[in-house]
């Protein structure tokens, strides 16, 4: 039985191939789109997913309540803390602490590289699943003098030589032995290092680490099995142990710090969980879109399809045997559609990954990707067939047989409700990705009151610290340098905040936090940002003298004639404000303009800025810049970044999701006008006969083109007064999260509506035409 069904299937699709072939170019398009969002979800949410009893590993965080009353939430705790929770709180099995990921200079023989690494204690590899090559656990961390490499960096150090017992340099001068290889991270963790050093070394190279008050290192634990989370037993531990703190701790799941790792006034508060939310949505929407087309282009054969029918219902055919016969169809275009789709996918899978910086794979042995497909496959063609087929299995075969084809061609309301459901879809995902792609311009071209172009970043390193006068020296005598300067952090996104600051008139209830930037006198001007009142920094005579904004200076409570000169005491001491300057961007444009101080330091921060002049190509430029630093610094490779790279990434999460909404919003187009297509076609057939006469009456081809358009231009009218007001509130949403943004006016509806106007006329015209076209002689002699 199921072989006839098959057999008659192909048969009936190889006869109306133009048919079939609109059917899979739209199915095709849903089931791409749907594979995509599909592996991009799988990726996500496989994160941090393969340690070996992930579900009982838990990050220590720590809220800290500033001053004015709001929470900050972090992982960043003291050092202490570790063997204080284990010591005190039974359910914790295991703990590990480790430090932040930093790059330092990794060296054997005469071969470095510029390495990124964590120091961590002897419990690291027990805790997390990071499987090892060559050597033991027993041997490292316990010991100073020992660490661990991945399999890339003893490729690149030792290439086919032992690695274990080596001696290699770490940094300046350290030297320490390897006493493992382990595996290469996955992409899919969080941490990412290419290096396992003692965290007894760094808490030697760092003894304020000890202090209850500090926060410069993680701590992670196993909780023993079917422990709960004892986050309540360890909420006053640090308070315990330092009466002036303000931190609490608690634990967090490791494995949702990737996906719901954001947090409001110390409540979760979702993250990245909300965009697999969105782009899942969007591909349920897209794959019922591409159902939509199947059932207009279905109803619209209904006439062909009716006479076959009413013979297949006299010679013995039940409604059953018929709906199994429509389904089967269905689902094999599904099936027909699926192979395009994973041609398709394969060869867009490397413009995929470079839009998301990802490194998927189309892998067809993970079950869970072919249970997907398999789900995504059959549900495609349960949803297309099942109306047709249900409609088409109830006709009167005494009916359809005499040819009356008014009760074969009925369901015109259910066929413009989907319609127009497809292009109200359509319209606030058009609406919804050109505001996106707004406010990143936005964002790219707003003044930010400083200059970013034309200037590299070169992180620091003990290298440069140590020949930095001769190196800026000579680098102020290239003529494709106009400036060289130093600073502690990304201006995009200043992170250290204080409100230690004392000033005369400063209240003692007083909650205001300031950013802190620590720069030498060079960086304000190579920055370009404006200084209104007082001065720049002269130098280290400044030492102990403060730059601020104005914001700052509104902050403090001081007129800005007045607050030149004005005493200030802060980390470097006390001293004088001698200069104000113009408020500029300091942090994510999400939030607002921050309150700064600048503090005086040649070294005390993590980069160099160069501004390049516009004299020399940039390649050639960069070339100097080079030569200078390898010169000075020849360990160490020659690596930088632009300013305006630094800043884009920033954004990179709004640009992703801007060009993954844009490319899925021309699939919905596409889907929206072979949907389009399809009701044209069912139109068309249906007002065949009326056409004849009108054009009997003498109407024009033109009028009676204008005429079938207006019917579909209606349709869309109405999608549009539905989708823009859901469109505006999810625009309003989104930007709503920005303290700058750009504004969205009535000209981006307008476009919206014209462009979706021309797909309908472009899409309906061919039909339209078509038919006022045809010879009303011939019309007429055909009901259908």
């Amino acid at each position: 039985m199921w072989k006839n069904y098959i057999k008659t299937s192909f048969r009936n699709l190889r006869r109306h191939s133009g048919y079939t072939l609109i059917n899979i170019l739209g199915l095709t398009s849903g089931i791409v789109a749907s594979i995509f969002i599909f592996l991009w979800i799988l990726d996500e949410v496989s994160f941090d997913k393969f340690h070996a009893n992930g579900d009982r590993i838990y990050s220590v965080m720590v809220n800290n309540q500033r001053p004015d009353g709001i929470i900050d939430t972090y992982a960043a705790n003291p050092s202490r803390i570790k063997e204080t929770l284990v010591n005190e709180i039974p359910e914790i099995k295991l703990a590990t602490q480790y430090s932040y990921e930093t790059a330092h200079l990794v060296k054997y023989k005469e071969e470095g590289f510029n390495e990124v690494g964590i120091y961590a204690d002897p419990n690291f590899f027990q805790l997390f699943s990071f499987p090892l090559i060559k050597g033991s656990t027993d041997q490292l961390l316990g010991r100073k003098n020992t660490l661990f490499i991945s399999e890339d960096l003893a490729q690149k150090l030792f290439q086919e030589e032992d690695p274990i017992e080596k001696t290699i340099q770490l940094g300046e001068d350290q030297e320490l032995t390897v006493a493992g290889v382990f595996e290469n991270i996955p992409d899919n963790s969080t941490l990412q290092f290419d290096f396992v050093a003692p965290f007894a070394l760094y808490l030697e190279q760092n003894p304020w680490m000890q202090n209850w008050a500090s926060g410069a290192s993680r701590t992670t634990v196993l909780l023993d099995e079917n422990a709960e989370n004892p986050s309540n037993k360890i909420g006053d531990l640090i308070q315990k142990n330092c009466s002036e703190c303000t931190t609490r701790p608690f634990l967090y799941p490791y494995d949702q710090l990737r996906l719901q790792g954001e947090f409001e006034n110390g409540v979760p508060a979702g993250g990245r969980i909300q965009q697999i939310y969105l782009f899942g949505a969007i591909a349920i929407l897209i794959l019922i879109m591409a159902c939509i087309n199947f059932i207009n282009l279905a109803t619209a054969r209904s006439g062909s399809r009716g006479r076959e029918v009413g013979i297949r219902k006299s010679i013995g055919a039940n409604k059953s045997e018929l709906v199994i016969q429509f389904i089967t169809e269905s689902v094999l275009l599904s099936w027909m559609a699926l192979g395009f789709a994973i041609i398709l996918v394969q060869l867009l899978l490397p413009f995929f990954n470079q839009l998301t910086e990802k490194t998927l794979e189309l892998d067809l042995t993970n079950p869970v990707f072919l249970l997907g497909l398999f789900s995504i496959t059959i549900l495609t063609g349960l949803l297309s067939g099942a109306y047709p087929a249900f409609i088409l299995s109830r006709f009167n075969p005494i009916t359809v047989l005499k040819g009356d084809s008014r009760s074969v061609l009925k369901g015109q309301g259910m066929r413009r409700v989907l319609v127009i459901t497809q292009f109200t879809a359509s319209a606030i995902l058009i609406v919804s990705s050109i505001a996106i792609y707004k406010q990143i311009s936005y964002i790219s071209d707003r003044n930010l009151g400083f200059n970013k172009e034309n200037i590299i970043v070169v992180d620091q390193n003990e290298g440069i610290v140590k020949s930095y006068d001769g190196i800026k020296n000579e680098m102020l005598q290239l003529s494709s340098v106009e400036n060289i300067a130093f600073g502690g952090n990304s201006i995009f996104s200043v992170p250290i905040t204080t409100s230690d600051p004392i000033w005369a008139g400063k209240s003692e209830r007083s909650n205001i936090n300031f950013k802190i930037f620590r720069c030498d006198e060079a960086f304000i001007p190579t920055l370009n940002i404006a200084v209104s009142k007082g001065r720049n920094f002269l130098g280290a005579q400044d030492a102990s003298n403060y730059i601020i904004n104005k914001k700052a200076a509104e902050a403090m409570g001081l007129d800005l004639e007045t607050a030149v000169g004005t005493e200030l005491e802060m980390w470097n001491g006390k001293g004088y404000i001698i200069g104000i300057t113009e408020d500029f961007h300091n942090d994510n444009l999400k939030f607002d303009i921050e309150p700064m101080i600048f503090m005086f330091s040649e070294n005390l921060g993590s980069h160099y800025f160069i501004k390049l002049s516009d004299q020399n190509s940039m390649t050639a430029s960069i070339d100097q810049v080079k030569a200078v630093f390898k010169k000075y610094n020849s360990d160490y490779p020659f690596e930088f970044s632009f300013l305006e790279e630094v800043f884009e990434k920033e954004y990179q999460n709004e640009q992703v999701i801007g060009k993954l909404a844009l490319s899925f919003t021309m699939i919905a187009i596409l889907i929206s006008g072979l949907g389009l297509f399809g009701l044209a076609s069912f139109t068309a057939a249906r007002r065949t006969k009326e056409i004849g006469i009108r054009k009997v009456l003498g109407a024009s081809s033109r009028s009676l083109s204008l005429l079938l358009c207006s019917d579909f231009a209606l349709l869309v009218l109405v999608s549009l007064v539905i989708g823009f007001p859901v469109a505006w509130y999810i625009i309003q949403q989104f930007l709503s999260s920005f303290t700058f943004h750009t504004d969205i006016n009535w000209t981006l509806f307008l476009l919206t509506a014209l462009l979706m106007l021309g797909l309908t006329f472009l899409t309906v015209g061919y039909h339209a035409i078509k038919t006022a076209w045809n010879n009303p002689v011939n019309s007429l002699q055909n009901e259908e």
